[in-house]
Parts: C-alpha cells; structure tokens; sequence
C-alpha cells in the first residue's frame, strides 16, 4: 500500500519506508526479495499513468551508472550476514531520509545543467542503494528536481528509470536466490495492495495537503532505520 502511495506521487518518501518496515517482519533477504515484484508492478501503472511525458535524455546516463551499482551491491547483499544486511539497510535508509530532508529544505534556485559523468555517478549511488534498500528516490529526485522539470515530467521521467532500474535488478536477485518461489508467493499475495495505494494516492494528491507528510514519513523512517542498525 505504501509503495502505491508513493508511485502515485503523493508523499514519495513513503516508498523508503516499505523496506525497512518490511525487514522488522522477515529475515532481510526475503525482504528485499518481496518487494522487488511489488515495485516492478507498480512501475506498470505510472508508466501507463504517465506514458510519453518523460524525457529520456535525463535518465540515459543515470541508467548507464545504476548497471554499475547494481553490480556492486549485488556481490555485496550476498556475501554478508543478514543481521549486516538488516544493518545496511537501516543506514541506507537514515542517510537517505538525510537526503530527503535537505531536498525539501533547501530547493534549488538556479537551474542545473549536469555533465554525463555526474549522471553516471548518481546512477551509481541510485543502482547501490535500490539493490540493498529500495531507497534510490531522494538520489535520483536531486538529480531531477535540480534540473526544474514540472511536476509531470518529474514523476514520468522517475518512472521510466525505476522501471529500468528495477527490472535490472530482477535477474541478479533471481540468481542469487534473493527471489524464489517462496518469495513470489509472498509478492503475489499482497500484490492487490499496490493498485489500492495508487488509487488512495491519486484521490490523496487532491485532497490532502501533502506539506505535513514529509515530516511524518522521515520520523517514521528514521525511527524504523535506527531500530534496524542497534536491534539484534
């Protein structure tokens, strides 16, 4: 439901939220393995929401770095314990709270014009932190939003390199056994909550003031990422 919410568009940082949260209910690794198909489900629906309003030139070198970060972490996630993982997963998610705090604090004012190497390396950074937590958004919204794109294209452009990014990560985390039956059994019956966070979230990006959520979203966050770094 919060992945829902959080591709919809309305209080994004929720979607940071879903693995932590996640990881206090399963063994890490199962965790990760979950949530995968649910955000690859997602991505179907913002894209159908948002078809052809992206710009691709935005995210081609970010794609490009996110193979790399993929990569990476993969050999990473795999080679650790799941209490290390469980761990990694809490700092991923403090730091990036961190990051989501001064993206909202401080909005950029001149208008970004980034070299393809900076695109590389936020690629990288998105690649990293989406195979070990699902939390790659507040890198990649810097990124964007630093560029001023309307809200729109913003949401559109985010979708086409989460899509990418996590179809990616698809193949990696089926060879590893990060996602097996026992995991695709789990997705698939929460899988119906997904379409109900996205519905919830549409009516919500009307309705409901967001300005206060983002408070709530990195106290919760926060408070979930700690208990997973000092817990047993």
């Amino acid at each position: 439901f919060l992945i829902g919410l959080s591709k919809a568009g309305f209080a994004t940082g929720l979607g940071m939220l879903s693995t932590p949260l996640m990881a206090q209910a399963l063994p890490a690794r199962t965790a990760i393995g979950v949530i995968l198909p649910l955000l690859c489900l997602a991505d179907v629906f913002t894209l159908a929401v948002y078809w052809r309003r992206w710009d691709l030139r935005l995210v081609a070198w970010p794609l490009v770095g996110t193979l790399i970060g993929i990569a990476l972490a993969t050999g990473f996630v795999t080679s650790i314990s799941d209490l290390a993982l469980r761990r990694s997963i809490g700092s991923v998610g403090l730091v990036l709270t961190l990051l989501l705090v001064v993206r909202n604090r401080y909005p950029p004012h001149a208008v970004y014009r980034p070299r393809p190497w900076h695109g590389v390396l936020v690629g990288i950074a998105a690649g990293i932190s989406s195979t070990i937590a699902h939390a790659a958004g507040p890198v990649l919204a810097l990124f964007l939003l630093a560029q001023r794109l309307d809200k729109t294209s913003f949401v559109a452009t985010s979708g086409v390199f989460f899509t990418v990014n996590n179809l990616l990560k698809v193949p990696p985390y089926v060879a590893t056994g990060l996602i097996d039956a026992g995991t695709l059994a789990l997705s698939l019956r929460y899988a119906a909550a997904v379409p109900v966070g996205i519905a919830a979230g549409w009516w919500a990006n009307r309705l409901v003031p967001q300005r206060h959520f983002g408070a709530v979203v990195g106290v919760l966050t926060i408070g979930t990422s700690i208990d997973l770094v000092v817990g047993a």
